[in-house]
Formats: structure tokens, C-alpha cells, sequence
């Protein structure tokens, strides 16, 4: 994950969206990218809360 890019996520929701508006999407792959395009983060504090909750269980590693 890298720093959070408002274009960026405009341009994910667009790509899932086009997929949406495509009439012969097998539902169960509709239902995946409706809850992908409902979950994108909409600002960038949503965004560092998603990296903060991914990362914060792995381990550190420590510079040598």
C-alpha cells in the first residue's frame, strides 16, 4: 500500500463501476465488486485507519 492518491481511487471505483454497468456479470462477481467499490476509501484518514488495521500485527523488522 502506498501513500493514499484521490486519482487513484477515482480510477478504481470508475474500473469497478464500468464492470458493474456490464449486463452479463455473474451475480456472485456483481456482489464482490459492489462490496469492493462500497469499501474503497473515501479520504485519506479512511485510507491510513485501512493500512494502519492491515499492518499493525506483523511483525517489525528492525534495520541492521
Amino acid at each position: 500500500m502506498g501513500p493514499y492518491n484521490e486519482d487513484r481511487q477515482y480510477r478504481r471505483a470508475a474500473a469497478l463501476g464500468a464492470v458493474l454497468l456490464e449486463e452479463d456479470i455473474d451475480p456472485d462477481f456483481r456482489r464482490i465488486y459492489e462490496l469492493k467499490l462500497r469499501s474503497l476509501a473515501r479520504n485519506e484518514n479512511d485510507y491510513l485507519e485501512r493500512v494502519a488495521r492491515v499492518y499493525k500485527d506483523l511483525p517489525q523488522k528492525t534495520a541492521v
